[in-house]
């Protein structure tokens, strides 16, 4: 038999079918949630730190058994099970990561894989940031460059897209195009775009190092309807006490 190695089986491939699944299904409900909030903030740490709240619930609401264990936030890439040595990219840090054990491993240290999930925002540009270009360079790009690894030994991986304005064609278009200058293949739209809601895109590419070509999945929620959280106001300050400081009462 010709190949790199062992094949999985079909039973592994099921299972692994059934948990892709089961993640994107968690996370579909948890934007669902994401957008029914009466407001939202605009910075993408804060929205991010909102998604992990709806997440919990619409984990718990699908799985409340809790057989696919939880997904975890801002932590580091798993070792590589290929390097005996820390590696620089193992201390790069995506936005989720969905880690489980992979039963077709035959060796325990390439047992662990993680489904990497990372969360932009796309819109018109903001105090000279370009969010549909930093959609692709510090996002889809994470997947496939040697210094970040997204994703490493995993065939499949994920992309959140916060839609805050612009219309979504124009931003497929935009972001298509920042695609092609870094020789990425363009964004597929999965049925039509899905206005107060989120619409599916895909595309696959490759890449130097396992998995590869590597499919990522992508889920652009639109919450431009959705009023802005502004700063809260800062507490009034407490009268000074007349007392002194040791003051017998």
């Amino acid at each position: 038999m010709s190949g790199s190695g062992p094949r999985p089986s079909l039973i592994q491939r099921q299972l692994w079918e059934t948990r892709r699944a089961h993640y994107i299904a968690v996370f579909e409900r948890a934007l669902l949630l994401l957008r029914e909030r009466s407001e939202l903030p605009i910075p993408e740490r804060k929205l991010v730190r909102e998604l992990r709240v709806t997440t919990t619930t619409a984990r718990l609401e699908i799985d409340p058994d809790g057989r696919f264990w939880a997904p975890t936030f801002e932590t580091q890439n798993l070792p590589d099970p290929d390097s005996d040595e820390l590696e620089p990219f193992e201390r790069k840090v995506p936005d989720i990561q969905w880690v489980h054990d992979d039963e077709s491993a035959v060796d325990d240290r390439h047992r662990q894989k993680s489904f990497a999930i990372e969360c932009k925002r796309l819109g018109s540009k903001m105090a000279g940031r370009d969010f549909n270009q930093l959609y692709v360079t510090e996002g889809v790009c994470r997947f496939r460059s040697s210094d970040w690894r997204y994703g490493n030994h995993m065939g499949e991986g994920m992309m959140i897209g916060f839609v805050q304005d612009m219309e979504l064609p124009a931003i497929l278009e935009v972001a298509n195009s920042h695609l092609a200058t870094e020789s990425v293949t363009p964004l597929r739209l999965e049925g039509d775009f899905a206005a107060n809601g989120f619409s599916g895109l895909e595309h696959s590419f490759e890449r130097t190092f396992p998995q590869s070509p590597f499919h990522l999945i992508h889920r652009w929620l639109d919450i431009r309807a959705v009023p802005r959280k502004t700063a809260s106001s800062p507490r009034p300050k407490r009268a000074k006490s007349s007392r002194k400081t040791g003051a017998k009462k």
